[in-house]
């Protein structure tokens, strides 16, 4: 109910050009740049961003599994170029291949799952086809990179958690200690490393329902991005002050933060917590608290479907 009272007053604030902060300041990601009617290779017949959204949505939703930021520009600039070379026919296959996201999103959303399931088996089919022809292509390389990923155990215990999910984990706090402290945050390979590790040997001793959560981090994270992309700037707001408001609560000693309705007083504040506690500290306080992060992000973000089958009927 609080929420829902201060949906309107934050509207308003957060509309008024005075209260808001120079956007060079302000940490504001999208993790889908540009529309999805951008072309990316002239036709006919032409490829579109759109397309490309498709595919790896399908890919996603085939193999359940989220792909890293990395991997998944790795793929995209893979397939543009591979569909760049390609012939007449082999183009129309690949865009025939991608339209299946319309049926696909229009029966996930009417709840028709077996349909969904069957219609990605075949998109599987046709993919596992091309790997097996062209096992070195890299298109083939990134995705077989991917499955291994998939169904890679970081630790014993029930659920066991998987090198995907926990990827994906440590890519949604890097995401919330972003916006806790309004700067982007990117952990170097060595500290990613050492955070999968601590996550393989320490998380696992959770309680069951919270190592079930870490279990299916990687769709809680696809959902995640898909709601920022497609919220208004009031609901990310929300989600900044949930976020300021957690990491606060983690810092050493006691550290009161002062909430506003104007972006900048979270300004203010995220500053604040940037200053109490180095970055990798920071996603390290976070990463160890997964129930409070689940908790944080839902709230923020109203995910009243966290952790979905198919994440691509939200985009």
């Amino acid at each position: 109910m609080a929420i829902a009272r201060l949906l309107p007053l934050v509207l308003i604030l957060v509309l008024a050009a005075p209260a808001r902060p120079d956007d060079a300041q302000m940490f504001d990601p999208r993790f889908r740049e540009g529309a999805p009617s951008d072309a990316l290779v002239k036709g006919p017949p032409r490829l579109s961003r759109g397309h490309l959204n498709a595919y790896v949505d399908m890919l996603e939703a085939a193999l359940d599994i989220a792909l890293s930021a990395e991997d998944e520009q790795a793929l995209r600039d893979a397939l543009e170029n591979r569909f760049d070379a390609a012939n007449a026919k082999d183009r129309e296959a690949f865009l025939s291949t991608t339209d299946l996201i319309v049926p696909m999103r229009e029966q996930a959303r009417r709840g028709n799952g077996a349909s969904v399931h069957e219609m990605l088996r075949r998109f599987r089919g046709g993919m596992d086809e091309q790997i097996r022809a062209k096992p070195t292509d890299t298109v083939s390389v990134l995705i077989t990179r991917a499955v291994k990923r998939r169904h890679e155990v970081l630790g014993t215990g029930e659920p066991p958690l998987k090198g995907m999910a926990a990827d994906a984990y440590i890519e949604l706090v890097e995401f919330i200690a972003s916006l806790a402290r309004n700067q982007r945050v990117r952990l170097s390979p060595g500290r990613r490393s050492a955070l999968r590790d601590y996550m393989a040997k320490d998380l696992l001793k959770l309680d069951r329902k919270v190592r079930e959560k870490l279990a299916r981090a990687h769709r809680f994270w696809l959902r995640t991005k898909a709601r920022w992309d497609h919220s208004k700037d009031v609901r990310r707001f929300l989600l900044r002050w949930e976020a300021v408001k957690l990491a606060a609560r983690l810092t050493p000693g006691t550290m009161k933060i002062a909430p506003g309705n104007e972006l900048t007083a979270y300004a203010r504040e995220s500053a604040r917590v940037a200053g109490a506690m180095e970055a990798f500290d920071a996603v390290t306080a976070l990463g160890r608290n997964p129930a409070a992060l689940f908790e944080a992000v839902t709230k923020g973000l109203a995910l009243k479907d966290p952790e979905p089958t198919f994440s691509f009927m939200y985009r």
